[in-house]
């Protein structure tokens, strides 16, 4: 087996992806972001006999000195040998020589190996996340939600807030908050001029055809909720995604609770 990590290349993606099949009860998301994440040039691979048997993606963000790990995928057959292990510290050393401080990656609470191995590798879990599912809808109905001035509450800036980047939870700050509100990205619901709930909606630059919306607290949520379905359905996209550390959301119709993640961390 070859030890040492290299960039993939496109002429692997067959090899990859027919091990990135059934990684988790409800299959996998590789072939949807293989062609970005290649795309971007911190996709790598081990070899066995000049084969690909494994498989992780990388991402930097120089502002917030961080390295987000993604897309962890060894062969069935390679397993306990190290190897995603081994690239896990390929990318922290990477980052340790760009002068980055954090390292993350979102793990699936059903997937105990993973968080076991993070856990081993110290990294720590520093929250908890759901994930729910609807498909667009269009609705006759107005809304009373705004995306426009959202940020008017001092209030909102709270130092546990992510900004989640096509599954990517990057450390909130006070100049990307006011980017994302600049940008129509911030929806919110006030009463007496009062924010009760709020949420962050992007375009999955890597998922298809997905807006991911990010709740980011709320008390009344189905409007936002159902006003994103029906933004998705204006932009012609077909899946959302709903984001939060919330337990629950309000009854509506086809909402999917899926899985939980834990976001783990670690200083490096």
């Amino acid at each position: 087996m070859e030890k040492a990590a290299r960039l993939a290349t496109k002429s692997d993606k067959e090899q990859v992806l027919d091990f990135c099949k059934n990684t988790f009860s409800w299959g996998d998301y590789i072939h949807e972001v293989w062609d970005s994440w290649i795309n971007e040039g911190t996709l790598i691979v081990i070899d066995n006999q000049n084969i690909p048997i494994s498989m992780a993606h990388a991402a930097t963000y120089d502002n917030e000195k961080m390295i987000w790990i993604e897309g962890i995928r060894v062969h069935e057959n390679f397993r306990k040998h190290g190897i995603a292990q081994k690239m896990i510290a390929h990318f922290e050393d990477y980052a340790r020589k760009q002068g980055f401080e954090i390292s993350r990656m979102l793990i699936a609470s059903e997937n105990i190996p993973s968080l076991t191995l993070a856990q081993k590798l110290g990294y720590q879990k520093i929250s908890k996340w759901n994930y729910f599912s609807l498909e667009s809808k269009e609705f006759t109905q107005e809304f009373d939600v705004s995306m426009e001035n959202c940020l008017s509450d001092n209030q909102l800036i709270d130092d546990k807030f992510h900004f989640i980047e096509s599954w990517r939870w990057i450390p909130m700050t006070r100049n990307r908050l006011d980017t994302l509100n600049f940008e129509n990205k911030i929806l919110c619901k006030k009463i007496n001029n009062q924010t009760i709930s709020m949420g962050i909606v992007t375009e999955s630059q890597s998922f298809e055809n997905t807006i991911i919306l990010e709740i980011l607290f709320g008390t009344d949520l189905e409007e936002i909720i159902k006003f994103t379905q029906n933004l998705a359905y204006e932009k012609n996209y077909s899946k959302v995604r709903i984001l939060t550390e919330l337990d629950s959301l309000p009854k509506i119709e086809n909402l999917e609770n899926k899985f939980p993640f834990s976001l783990m961390e670690k200083n490096i």
